[in-house]
């Protein structure tokens, strides 16, 4: 039973959330600076935006690091749901986020504010080739759900550069400013749809939920159909942190098949058809239960 506390998570790549948080925290320094010199309160709005995100980055290196830590007694899961905790905090921080915009957008609409548009353009330029860099970082370096938030927000300042840069040719050639609040609209709505999805996804896991891509009737049935099985109960799937998705059930099963033999093709057919490789299962008999075996061990 000691084995059963060394409980890995899939090794984790280089930690690259540090990185994205450094170049959009210097930059957002820049477009401050640019903004009170300007005049421009779009800038100033984005460089908070921005500054926000490399907030929510760094929470976001600091749960990869964590989640290396070794199991102990006291944690034997380890600390890998610490980067869905962040997860869910980046969610709520991007809530904040588009609710901010969507104020200061209205704000916009009805009192418009002089833009002087030429060093906006240059700005969000600039801008737009970080959060393309900085994304390229977040792509290279490990797929977790966090990343997944930590990209999000990079997306979202990614949409900001865009807007900012768009208004700014707008404003350039037209002198409409309303067409910056008219923008950011737009890009609260694609954040909205984004960030709940990856809320959703975050309170799926920390509830202990069956991951959405598995199907637990069809997981189910799948080992009712191994040889020497008669029936199965107490059945749950859940998954721990990204890429670790358990499994622990009581199997009923008959004699005409030795029960070895039965765990190894309840193994081997659960990894297959499922991805699932860390399952505990509980053998037992009409008559009489045996302690438990977990499956993952031989």
């Amino acid at each position: 039973m000691d084995k059963c506390c060394h409980l890995h998570s899939p090794s984790s790549g280089k930690n690259t959330a540090i990185y994205a948080a450094i170049f959009i925290a210097l930059f957002g320094i820049v477009e401050a600076l640019c903004g009170l010199w300007s005049g421009s309160l779009t800038l100033v709005s984005d460089a908070g935006h921005m500054w926000t995100d490399a907030l929510a980055l760094t929470l976001a290196a600091f749960a990869s690091w964590i989640k290396k830590r070794p199991t102990t007694a006291k944690h034997t899961y380890g600390f890998g749901r610490v980067e869905v905790l962040v997860s869910w905090l980046s969610s709520m921080l991007l809530l904040t986020i588009i609710v901010s915009i969507s104020v200061a957008a209205i704000h916009r609409l009805r009192t418009p504010t002089i833009i002087l548009s030429k060093p906006v353009i240059i700005v969000a330029i600039i801008g737009l080739i970080i959060n393309i860099v900085t994304a390229w970082i977040l792509h290279k370096g490990e797929k977790t759900i966090n990343t997944k938030a930590a990209l999000l927000h990079v997306f979202s300042d990614l949409l900001g550069s865009v807007v900012v840069l768009t208004s700014g040719i707008v404003i350039y050639f037209t002198n409409w400013t309303k067409i910056d609040a008219i923008l950011s609209f737009f890009t609260c709505a694609l954040l909205l749809i984004a960030t709940i999805n990856l809320l959703r996804e975050s309170l799926l896991i920390l509830m202990e939920g069956t991951p959405s891509h598995i199907d637990c009737n069809k997981v189910e049935q799948t080992i009712k159909n191994v040889e020497g099985v008669e029936t199965v109960h107490d059945l749950h799937i859940w998954t721990l942190t990204s890429g670790l998705i358990l499994l622990t059930a009581h199997v009923i099963v008959n004699d005409c098949k030795p029960w070895s033999q039965i765990i190894d093709d309840l193994r081997a057919v659960i990894q297959k058809d499922f991805g699932i490789t860390h399952s505990t299962i509980q053998i037992e008999t009409p008559n009489q239960a045996v302690p438990c075996i977990d499956c993952s061990q031989k």
